[in-house]
């Protein structure tokens, strides 16, 4: 029964919208108001497929340039960003909204935002100084404080490094720049120096050529007019005599020559008998006037 009641409730509503001529009045409104609809989603629709297949072409044209990837990906996301703000203004223009206060509003909302996230907005800045700056690329090899590996990416916040042992460390954008980074890929060649202690008795002119022999015998070593080898005696210390063996090797192979490098240096020397001293203490005893000891100690 109550339902009947409901029905003929609406029926008569109906009616008497029908009477004062407000239901073709609506009829009317909404019949405007279809199209502009219609026309708002073809507006999201080609939109969003205009900035999908602009991106596509975006990736397409700087593969072929020598542009750092990380910064293509941050030029196709500001081309995103701005293409889908300029479909939302005018898809609710075409709704008859009006957008300026509404740019205000989502304007004091960004300020509202920049404030809550000032430490990520240093880190977003100092992305974009590294990406336009280009003190490192990726694939570059640095070394930031402790950490040195290979840049596998820079993102607008953060950049990831790979250490030597598949470690991924990300840091946070701000700390790079404020810190003091080495990009060993701007200079391939790097230099290697490995100290060697030698004893006091030993022939310094044997040992030097012992020492030269060992770099020149390895390939990876360079050998041109820029980087050649060089053997020196470096400085007396308390138990030996230290020589500075110095050469050039591509950054790539730098640590692999270095370990072959000190290896082969103590074979060579086992092999023509020439020592590697330990560290040693002498002890003097000697008799004063009044018959007492006197012990000197000489390193």
């Amino acid at each position: 029964m109550e339902v009947l009641t409901n029905v003929s409730t609406i029926e008569e509503s109906i009616e008497a919208l029908q009477q004062d001529g407000a239901w073709e009045k609506i009829k009317e409104e909404l019949m405007a108001f279809l199209p502009k609809l219609g026309f708002m989603a073809l507006i999201v629709v080609f939109g969003i497929l205009f900035t999908y297949l602009l991106n596509k072409m975006v990736k397409m044209a700087l593969s072929r340039t020598r542009i750092d990837p990380s910064l293509g990906n941050f030029f196709r996301l500001l081309i995103r960003i701005a293409c889908y703000v300029l479909i939302v203004i005018m898809a609710l223009s075409e709704l008859g909204i009006a957008t300026t206060g509404l740019i205000a509003f989502f304007s004091a909302g960004l300020g509202a935002v920049a404030l809550a996230l000032k430490d990520s907005l240093s880190d977003i800045a100092s992305g974009i100084i590294l990406l336009f700056s280009r003190p490192f690329v990726t694939g570059d090899v640095i070394k930031f404080d402790d950490c040195m590996g290979t840049v596998l990416k820079i993102d607008i916040v953060h950049t990831n490094i790979l250490t030597y042992d598949d470690t991924n460390v990300i840091i946070p954008n701000s700390r790079i720049t404020s810190s003091e980074v080495i990009n060993y890929t701007d200079h391939p060649e790097s230099r290697i120096t490995v100290i060697i202690p030698i004893a006091y008795d030993a022939d310094i002119d044997r040992v030097k050529q012992v020492l030269m022999d060992t770099m020149l015998a390895n390939d990876d070593i360079l050998k041109d007019d820029t980087h050649t080898p060089k053997v020196q005696l470096e400085r007396y210390s308390d138990s030996a005599l230290e020589f500075s063996a110095r050469c050039w090797t591509n950054f790539k192979t730098y640590w692999s020559v270095y370990y072959a490098l000190t290896e082969d240096i103590k074979k060579n020397l086992d092999k023509h008998r020439i020592p590697i001293p330990f560290n040693q203490l002498d002890l003097h005893i000697v008799n004063d006037a009044a018959g007492d000891l006197q012990i000197k100690k000489n390193k």
